[in-house]
């Protein structure tokens, strides 16, 4: 189910819809999307190399798809920081191999406010 009890929306229906995409590619969608510039182009090496090495991005990005509104949002931004800190990684922390939660964060504030304009009973 890709909505909550109150109506709100789940951020990966948001997404899917936002970049036509199917649920499926929900997880490579947002993975490129947020990645910084230079991890998306690594990647595909780092994956084949180290298959784990996305772990807690993907599983960031699964978490950040069941939510409905920016303050779950945020709460899976804090945790997903503290990962970042609590394991410090040259490549993670330093290089930036990884997701940015920043590019992650102004997505969703993006897309659940396009969500709520569409909503609103003046459209």
């Amino acid at each position: 189910m890709l909505s909550s009890p109150r109506g709100r929306q789940k951020l990966q229906l948001l997404v899917c819809q936002r970049f036509d995409c199917p649920t499926s590619a929900y997880e490579e969608t947002v993975f490129r999307a947020c990645s910084y510039w230079h991890a998306r182009l690594l990647a595909p090496v780092v994956r084949r190399l180290r298959p784990d090495f996305f772990t807690e991005d993907f599983k960031f990005i699964r978490y950040l798809g069941e939510s409905t509104g920016l303050r779950e949002i945020n709460a899976d931004l804090m945790n997903f920081r503290d990962v970042n800190l609590g394991q410090p990684s040259f490549w993670r922390t330093t290089l930036k191999i990884r997701v940015s939660g920043r590019k992650a964060s102004r997505m969703a504030q993006q897309l659940f406010a396009a969500d709520r304009e569409a909503k609103s009973p003046t459209h």
